[in-house]
């Protein structure tokens, strides 16, 4: 189906721009008059292209919880509480998307159903726990679970996003100060000790070595970093063999690759504890979980650890084989195995990891954080000891 931009009015007569997938101008038009919007002016889109794709923030997937467990909550009609939810929505790819959805459900469909037409925002996972809901009619209990299971994940990925903050404004500073030094300090240096013609100190030598080797290489080297990444990306994207090795590469980084496989096992974790307690099948939801995982390897052996369960083998003995839990969480979940509360015990996986998780990254930081420090001031030492032993020895020089 055709996809337009948008420029539109709503009621209050405030302009909206979007992006909709319309049959034409007329059906444009009059799926724009159902969101309460009033068309100005529209035009084809362009093709989606490599970067382009629908968004929506975890603050919208949480927005989008809340409000359909209070229009179940109300017992109100779904259609018009999701076009009321539609007119509030700031953000207008999220927007549009939620307006396709609102067609798919005014044309008999499932919410289910509207929502997996959308993998990119709604994966498996979503969509299995709104399947469920529906086939049990607990739509309030499984949004409202959704909703807290969704803010756990915005939390941790916020902690676990500070543990990048302080390395990426340390690698800043030292990067902004090594090209002043290079392209503007440097030159001046090397045309005052040249002109006095005194002795270079070794340090000085190397830093005017390294200034007129950027300085020269600077406009080839860019487009071929540029282009380099480009290619990395691509690689990335359309290899999954280079896909699986870097994932493997990112688990064994020292500080961050554990830390990061924590972060997915309590993910993994919580929203596995979340779909058997909605009741879906323990093997859907592993494989639900596997495509949710965020990583190829651990992904892999979530689908093994499946295929293991499925030929008969125990819940535990199955996870052990792939050697994905420490043996305490897998005597977790031995217990609850045998107990007949496997939900349960996953639920206290997932808030072990969480845990667990949250100091790993707290001795992290602390770890980091000074060794950052003294690492940017041993760089800033040398390049000022580089730039200042020139001008000392030429003070040294001067008669008194």
């Amino acid at each position: 189906m055709p996809r337009f931009r948008y420029r539109a009015a709503n009621v209050d007569g405030h302009r909206i721009q979007g992006e909709l997938a319309a049959i034409n101008d007329i059906d444009l038009d009059l799926r724009l008059r159902r969101m309460g919007l009033t068309l100005i002016r529209a035009r084809a889109a362009n093709r989606r292209g490599l970067f382009s794709s629908w968004h929506a923030s975890r603050r919208d997937l949480i927005s989008f919880c809340f409000h359909i467990q209070q229009i179940a909550r109300a017992d109100a009609p779904l259609l018009e509480g999701l076009k009321d939810l539609i007119a509030s929505t700031e953000n207008s790819r999220f927007r549009d998307l939620l307006a396709l959805v609102a067609d798919d459900l005014e044309g008999g469909k499932l919410l289910s159903e509207s929502l997996s037409a959308h993998p990119d925002v709604f994966d498996r996972v979503f969509v299995a726990l709104v399947h469920a809901a529906e086939t049990s009619d607990q739509m309030e209990t499984v949004f409202a679970r959704l909703e807290a299971r969704l803010k756990q994940q915005d939390e941790l990925q916020t902690e676990f996003t500070r543990l990048l903050i302080y390395p990426s404004l340390a690698a800043s500073a030292v990067f902004a100060a090594a090209g002043v030094l290079l392209f503007y300090l440097t030159p001046k240096l090397a045309l005052l000790v040249n002109s006095l013609n005194m002795p270079m100190p070794a340090a000085t030598r190397g830093l005017i070595i390294a200034s007129e080797l950027a300085r020269t290489h600077i406009f080839w080297m860019l487009p071929l970093l540029l282009f380099a990444g480009l290619g990395f990306f691509l690689v990335l994207r359309h290899s999954p063999k280079f896909a699986n090795r870097m994932d493997a590469v990112w688990l064994k980084l020292p500080i961050l690759g554990p830390t990061l496989r924590k972060h997915i096992l309590a993910r993994v974790s919580g929203l596995l504890a979340l779909l058997l307690q909605s009741g879906v099948g323990l093997l859907d939801a592993l494989q639900a979980c596997a495509e949710s995982a965020g990583n190829r390897v651990i992904q892999l052996k979530l689908i093994a650890t499946a295929q293991h369960i499925a030929a008969g083998e125990g819940v535990a003995n199955s996870l052990r084989q792939q050697e994905l839990l420490p043996p305490l969480v897998l005597r977790m979940v031995h217990t609850g195995e045998a107990n007949g509360a496997l939900a349960e015990s996953f639920e206290n996986v997932a808030w072990f990891f969480e845990r667990d998780s949250r100091e790993t990254i707290t001795r992290a930081l602390k770890l980091l954080e000074p060794g950052l420090a003294a690492l940017l001031g041993l760089l800033l030492g040398v390049l000022m000891l580089a730039v200042f032993l020139p001008i000392y020895q030429i003070i040294g020089e001067l008669p008194l």
